[in-house]
């Protein structure tokens, strides 16, 4: 199960990350860098929406969250953070790249000079001045990861669109099955421990309102978020009048 703790970006100042660890006289000895704190949102609106590639988001123009203007002063305005290849048809205000093969495609693509892109301490070590290290990684997938670095980032609402999960034989839905860095679209894909991580992030920041936005509102839900009390799912509709695009 993820291991979660409730921190936010207003009491990060950066933590220490391992560049080198070496077995000597039968021991571990590792060397450690401190990487700063050097993302800061001032954001006002308190809400966001965190796209994942699922299937369920295709037929979603996306053009409406890029063109949302929030009102006077912006004050309802959605951040918006993203998963892996979505730089490929849209540039969230943050994206999030768990996979090692997408790393080095976007950091050869130059994407990285001009957005803010979150990843891991080994990719950042890898891949120097491309990513910012994402803070209290905790290790999940990249859709997990973004919604958490939502609620890091101190949103009291979080849209989800696109999280769909794997629970069906022989199938993948992500919407880029078939392309760089991603498997096939009929290899067997299963993970109920996404949709298990995502639980416990909805307790773990209990206060926040999860939103799971889907193409008609009746998707099936698991089990673990129908016992969250901040948990709902509304349908495309809803989400433009609910969230003002």
């Amino acid at each position: 199960m993820l291991q979660l703790r409730k921190n936010y970006r207003r009491q990060y100042v950066g933590e220490d990350i391992v560049t080198e660890r070496v077995y000597h006289k039968l021991q571990w000895n590792s060397t450690t860098e401190t990487v700063p704190n050097s993302v800061f949102n001032y954001q006002i609106s308190k809400q966001a929406v965190v796209l994942g590639n699922g299937l369920s988001r295709k037929d979603f123009n996306l053009a409406f969250i890029k063109n949302h203007q929030g009102g006077i002063y912006g004050e309802s305005k959605l951040q918006t953070y993203g998963c892996n290849a979505l730089y490929r048809d849209f540039q969230p205000d943050f994206l999030v790249v768990t996979d090692r093969v997408i790393a080095e495609e976007i950091a050869l693509s130059g994407y990285t000079k001009d957005h803010i892109c979150y990843s891991r301490a080994n990719i950042l070590l890898e891949f120097p001045q491309k990513y910012y290290l994402i803070p209290h990684d905790p290790v999940s997938d990249a859709g997990t990861t973004a919604a958490y670095l939502a609620c890091f980032d101190g949103h009291m609402k979080v849209y989800l669109m696109g999280f769909d999960g794997n629970d069906t034989d022989n199938f993948n839905y992500n919407l880029y099955a078939d392309t760089t860095g991603y498997t096939s679209k009929h290899k067997d894909t299963k993970d109920f421990k996404w949709s298990g991580d995502r639980a416990q992030l909805m307790r773990t920041y209990h206060e926040v309102q999860f939103v799971w936005v889907t193409e008609t509102g009746s998707r099936n839900t698991p089990e673990s978020w129908k016992e969250c009390p901040n948990f709902k799912q509304i349908d495309f509709r809803e989400f433009v009048i609910e969230a003002n695009l």
